[in-house]
């Protein structure tokens, strides 16, 4: 037997507390208010009307100056994942009790052994879903728990990129986790983060966000940080902006970012694999977004370095595709006309036919006629450009991304570099001929 001793319990919560990697007393009463009042009528207003109380009920509890009430003992036994006996003898007499662990407090703890202990659980309940629908790093994220996700990242229980293939499809970069579902739950619908870490790249750009709020800056290329799935899928006719996830939070925390090495990481040319191994030079595909952002909140000095990148790659782009355009026109002009006098001499040694005029006719026409040309030139919805042509058999291509900025935004400097860049974008889309004239700036 034991004596009630409300000093002692109080000590001991506190201990359990903490254990269970709840920050402050605030962040414990707001998940205990939360599994008192499991309802749907349970508003976000209604709990933080009654967290004050709670939080002066616990902190009486905690110093020992108010006794455990027969409501709130079930409620802290389970939160806490211990028997009522513990907890009423202050850790001196210990129950038998389901080791119920939760997915919301895991996620919140930063102690290494709670994660240890965690993670070799035999019933792998890591990649269940709660009640909820949410994995525990669906819960990591939300609460912003970096080390806890660096934490399985470094330890190889999940990985965003498979460090063994360059191979990616349109859902990611073949991640996965190496915890394995028991034999008999390998079916089961809460085993869902196996297909979740695999399908949503939300995940991994959410990580990659963390890691810059946490100037993780080395973990950026192994995660591939500025690439997206759908970029290694393009084509000629660019990318259905249906199929991109644009992740504001990841824009947001590269353009609140004043170190040099992310905003020249996330400005600079690169290079990615695409269809038929193909290599293209590329800039990080939400670009112009992050500038947008960095003019909205006033970050004009990295907003600056990135206008200044994102008009050499528009200028380079344009130039390219300018010197393809006009070969390709030449070598159609050639090719015309090449065909037109070889048909003249042949007229002219044999006699000349009606039908054989009107094919003089038709190649002296068609050599100055480049529609067909143009018509290979493409800019999609995200700004995707690209242009083709073929000569000898062989085809000769461009495929890229080319930047724009809508901001009224920032200083003299700025507005320059933003009406440069724009004159720029606007010169590469006029390539395309009359066809493009109505989306110009």
């Amino acid at each position: 037997m034991y004596e009630l001793n409300d000093k002692k319990i109080g000590a001991h919560l506190k201990e359990l507390i903490d254990e269970r990697g709840y920050k402050t007393t605030a962040d414990f009463c707001r998940r205990y208010l939360i599994e008192k009042y499991n309802t749907v009528n349970y508003t976000e207003d209604k709990l933080n009307e009654d967290l004050k109380t709670a939080k002066n009920t616990f902190s009486k509890i905690l110093n020992g100056k108010q006794r455990i009430t027969l409501e709130q003992l079930p409620i802290l036994s389970k939160l806490l994942c211990v028997s009522c006996e513990e907890i009423l003898s202050a850790g001196k007499c210990y129950a038998p009790t389901i080791n119920h662990v939760t997915n919301y407090e895991i996620a919140q703890s930063h102690d290494r052994k709670v994660w240890d202990k965690y993670m070799k659980r035999e019933d792998t309940i890591f990649l269940n879903c709660d009640e909820y629908c949410k994995t525990v790093i669906d819960y990591a994220l939300e609460f912003k728990n970096y080390a806890f996700m660096k934490y399985l990242l470094d330890e190889g229980f999940i990985w965003f990129v498979d460090p063994n293939t360059d191979v990616c499809d349109m859902y990611g970069y073949r991640a996965g986790t190496s915890i394995k579902p028991k034999e008999l739950a390998k079916n089961y619908p809460e085993n869902r983060l196996p297909t979740e870490i695999q399908f949503q790249d939300r995940l991994r750009t959410q990580t990659i966000a963390l890691a810059i709020e946490n100037e993780d800056y080395d973990i950026l290329e192994s995660l591939r940080a500025r690439e997206i799935p759908e970029m290694h899928q393009l084509t000629w006719n660019g990318i259905n902006p249906a199929f991109i996830y644009k992740n504001e939070d990841l824009i947001e925390a590269i353009a609140n970012s004043e170190n040099e090495k992310v905003i020249d990481y996330f400005s600079d040319e690169f290079t990615i694999g695409i269809y038929n191994n193909k290599n293209i030079t590329v800039v990080f595909p939400f670009l112009s977004d992050v500038i947008e952002k960095m003019l909205e909140i006033g970050n004009e000095k990295a907003a600056a370095v990135a206008l200044k990148k994102a008009i050499i790659h528009n200028k380079d782009t344009f130039n390219k595709i300018d010197d393809m355009i006009k070969m390709a026109c030449k070598l159609h002009h050639d090719s015309q006309t090449e065909q037109m006098e070889r048909l003249i001499k042949v007229c002219t040694e044999t006699g000349c036919s009606v039908n054989d005029a009107n094919m003089i006719k038709h190649f002296k026409e068609n050599a100055d006629n480049y529609a067909y040309i143009y018509s290979t030139f493409n800019v999609d919805e995200c700004n995707y450009v690209s242009f083709h042509y073929r000569n000898n058999g062989q085809y000769h291509d461009i495929i890229t991304n080319i930047c724009k900025v809508t901001s009224k935004k920032g200083s003299a400097e700025i507005k320059s570099l933003v009406k440069e860049l724009n004159e720029c974008y606007n010169r590469i889309i006029s390539l395309g001929g009359e066809k493009y004239a109505k989306i110009l700036l």
